[in-house]
């Protein structure tokens, strides 16, 4: 019996496009969800900013309307979600990421553990600011497009002619950024209506009734449709954890974590090592696997236990013995970890040798230059230490295309791979502000 392939997909896009209500939507037209708790979420929604968000509650981690920090109060996405949709061939995790600016990092850190994205576009608004930056972050990370939802199409009277014009925009938008478009299956979708009862279906969620003119798929038969047959490095193990998904505490557990399977396997009763963690406590931190899951989402999807977790899986990892005594949670604050093997752990660096480019012909490249970095799902302040190109004059300006090999320093140790070693944890991604500027790959780590 062939194994159930796992695929994790990106549902990205810009602020109050539709993403949680497109994915929650779905949730409710596969009766993951009953009617009691549905009443129970539009509720919640009547309390919080407004009662479209009755959907999107399925998926937000955060529900509590009264507390003003909660993504239920403020209506938007602070931290990637995960909804598990199962399929005969196939398990499709979708990674729900933020739309909002201020949120640029937790974005991104979602984005990483995608195998592919579906890109989520208002079809009256367009293609807008957060949008660009994520077609950058996707090519930075080399994260196929495999799909655009079209969403609020109630909004244009379900009109053909909105859709297309809206198809064209993106494809331009793809564009520019050099995201092949020829495969990518545009579905127009509208998961929330004002005066529509939450119990109707929507229209492209899982069926059409109002858009006979669309012979495509609806959003749900697209995530049914996906075959994502990548070739996965299976050693040395490498485990990529975000702060925001270490737990302490747990019930019943104790310590635990969400993490992605990168390469390696996971297995219980291995001994873990964190980086880079240990470089900065001054001595190994480690920690031993107590059991293993498919993550648990944040709807009616349960954590499946699993005697042996894989490449590219999303995972739920109970943990114990943590060593030495200090709160993994605390020492991880506000950052990206990966965990590898005693014999095997990851690799950590104060300095590298990395390829870049810059999207822009403009941005500045000279040494003294200041970005953020981002690798896998972590960031950390860098400093331009030399340049080199092959073109034949200065090196303060790349044009489009146009590669060149910098010296990067570090503000503090991070975990990252040369490429030749591991590619997928040797992909970076530079930002100034929350705009990405450019990308490349980690080629050398000289200390």
């Amino acid at each position: 019996m062939a194994q159930v392939q796992d695929i994790n997909v990106a549902i990205c896009g810009h602020a109050w496009h539709g993403k949680s209500t497109l994915v929650g939507k779905t949730v409710c037209e596969l009766g993951l969800v009953g009617r009691r708790d549905l009443e129970n979420y539009e509720r919640i929604a009547r309390q919080g900013r407004d009662h479209s968000l009755v959907f999107a509650l399925l998926v937000f981690r955060q529900k509590d309307p009264t507390h003003p920090t909660d993504e239920a109060a403020r209506g938007i996405t602070v931290l990637p979600s995960f909804v598990r949709f199962e399929f005969p061939t196939h398990r499709v995790t979708v990674i729900d990421t933020p739309g909002q600016e201020n949120y640029t990092n937790n974005r991104l850190s979602g984005l990483f553990s995608a195998d592919c994205a579906v890109l989520v576009v208002d079809v009256k608004d367009g293609v807008k600011q957060v949008t660009e930056q994520v077609l950058r972050v996707l090519r930075g990370y080399e994260i196929p497009l495999r799909g655009v939802a079209l969403t609020k199409m109630d909004e244009v009277g379900y009109s053909e002619e909105a859709f297309l014009e809206g198809v064209e925009l993106v494809r331009t938008g793809l564009r520019m950024y050099g995201i092949p478009d020829a495969d990518v299956t545009f579905v127009p979708t509208s998961a929330y209506a004002p005066g529509r009862s939450i119990y109707e279906p929507g229209e492209g969620i899982t069926r059409y009734t109002k858009m006979p003119w669309y012979k495509g798929p609806t959003f749900h038969g697209f995530l049914g449709q996906l075959d994502f047959r990548a070739i996965r490095p299976r050693s040395p193990l490498r485990l990529v954890i975000h702060s925001a998904d270490v737990h302490e505490q747990v019930p019943g557990i104790g310590t635990a974590v969400t993490a992605l399977v990168e390469s390696g396997t996971l297995r219980r009763d291995q001994t873990l090592v964190f980086e880079p963690l240990g470089m900065e406590q001054g001595e190994p931190l480690t920690a031993h696997v107590r059991s293993v899951e498919l993550t648990k989402g944040h709807v009616a999807t349960p954590g499946i236990p699993v005697q042996e977790a894989i490449p590219r899986q999303l995972v739920g990892v109970a943990l114990q013995r943590v060593t030495p005594k200090v709160s993994l949670r605390d020492v991880a604050k506000n950052r990206g970890i990966v965990a590898g093997t005693p014999d095997d752990p990851p690799r950590v660096a104060r300095e590298i040798e990395a390829e870049i480019t810059v999207f822009d012909p403009e941005v500045p490249v000279s040494p003294g230059i200041q970005w953020t970095l981002h690798a896998h799902v972590d960031k950390v302040g860098v400093e331009i230490q030399a340049i080199s190109t092959d073109a034949d004059r200065p090196a303060d300006r790349l044009i489009g295309g146009e590669w060149a090999r910098v010296r990067l320093a570090a503000v503090r140790p991070i975990a990252i791979e040369e490429a030749a070693r591991l590619a997928p944890l040797a992909k970076l991604v530079l930002r100034e502000s929350n705009r990405p500027l450019g990308f490349g790959r980690c080629l050398k780590i000289i200390k």
